[in-house]
């Protein structure tokens, strides 16, 4: 009887554990992305090393939380790389990622929805993320429409926020000159 009290026990814990935060899967960048494909999902990445204190904060504060989670899980297959470390530093030099946190939303083809640089509040950061899931206000849409000289103001200062939060400060400033 004790014996299977500890199995439900078990299995209990494991439902609540399973239902919180975000799921990260330990699988190469190739595979998130045939897994997104299969499912019909995004891929977002997270882009850390081990000595960042912004990258910790986000691992242990805000991924764990089970609103990320809720966000997260049903729109992504996600996964994190140590950019200093295996597949990571290829990835790393692929993705020209160079400020830690980097987080990047790619389509299943591979190229990239959105870039998003820096520590956040969990709310900010989701609203940072959504901003790259609507098309209008992602980064490739901007910068196209940006090298194609077709912005109005509105759309300058949305573009000049999206490239400061993917860490692309010396565009944002270029951009907010105009």
């Amino acid at each position: 009887m004790k014996s299977l009290i500890s199995i439900i026990t078990l299995l209990m814990l494991n439902l609540i554990a399973f239902g919180q935060g975000v799921n990260f899967e330990h699988i190469t960048f190739d595979e998130a992305l045939a897994k997104a494909k299969a499912e019909n999902k995004l891929v977002f990445m997270d882009c850390y090393t081990s000595w960042c204190g912004p990258c910790k904060y986000m691992t242990e504060t805000i991924f764990p939380q089970e609103k990320a989670g809720e966000f997260f899980n049903p729109k992504f297959v996600c996964v994190k790389f140590d950019m200093e470390k295996g597949e990571g530093k290829e990835l790393a030099d692929k993705f020209e990622v160079h400020a830690y946190p980097t987080f990047i939303v790619f389509r299943p083809d591979g190229t990239i929805q959105h870039r998003v640089v820096g520590s956040d509040n969990l709310e900010t950061f989701i609203q940072r993320i959504e901003r790259g899931l609507n098309e209008k206000t992602s980064l490739p849409y901007l910068s196209d429409r940006y090298e194609r000289g077709k912005m109005n103001k509105q759309e300058l200062m949305t573009y000049k926020e999206i490239l400061s939060e993917a860490g692309e400060d010396e565009k944002a400033g270029k951009v907010y000159k105009e």
